[in-house]
């Protein structure tokens, strides 16, 4: 079943009624409308979730367990079951915070079943050609010349799993403050706390 949210217009040119179509399509939906098709069971919907979100899925599951097949795996099964369930999800304005909050709690759970699969200590970002900081993370960071930036980066491995984490989730994959002690399940002060002592570190670097 697809989801319809066309409005009916009266007489509607044929340029018009293209024009429609086209913002309407998945492709074009803010996160609002998007998940809302896919809550309504639009093929079309979960396709662009998969196209848009499955890659920065892939690359914070990775981050967290450092097992690309598994977190492949984990990923794949997470949007089936999303899929399944589709009528019984809430809303959300931001499906990238929605996925990643759920990913990382099937993760979690998983280390019942496998006590060494979760890390303790893993390169977040060394090497990694998908990890693009945010012109914010540069500018925040930014004690440090651009010329620095590469040392910034490999500075980010030095910090405590949980200060590379939150630095990810904010300056990398963009979340707020809120959406971040949600996805983590810590406060949000704690948050704060844990992207202020990163930042400190960070600046450092001279």
């Amino acid at each position: 079943m697809q989801v319809s949210i066309t409005q009916k217009t009266r007489n509607p040119s044929d340029g018009a009624k293209r024009h429609q179509e086209l913002v309407l399509h998945p492709e074009h939906m803010d996160d609002s409308l998007l998940w809302q098709a896919f809550r309504s069971g639009d093929e079309k919907a979960l396709i662009t979730i998969f196209d848009r979100f499955v890659k920065p899925m892939y690359n914070y599951g990775y981050k967290i367990v450092g097992e690309i097949e598994f977190v492949k795996d984990s990923v794949q099964d997470l949007l089936i079951e999303l899929w399944q369930k589709r009528d019984r999800l809430g809303e959300t304005d931001s499906i990238k915070f929605y996925l990643f909050k759920s990913l990382r709690r099937k993760l979690i759970r998983s280390k019942s079943k496998s006590e060494n699969r979760l890390l303790n200590s893993l390169s977040f970002f060394h090497n990694d050609k998908e990890v693009v900081p945010s012109h914010e993370f540069v500018m925040v960071a930014e004690q440090v010349s651009l010329e620095r930036r590469e040392l910034v980066i490999g500075m980010l491995d030095k910090l405590t799993k949980r200060q590379r984490e939150v630095i990810f989730l904010r300056y990398f994959e963009e979340l707020n403050c809120d959406q971040i002690a949600q996805v983590m399940e810590l406060s949000k002060q704690a948050v704060y706390n844990l992207l202020h002592h990163a930042l400190d570190e960070l600046k450092k670097v001279h």
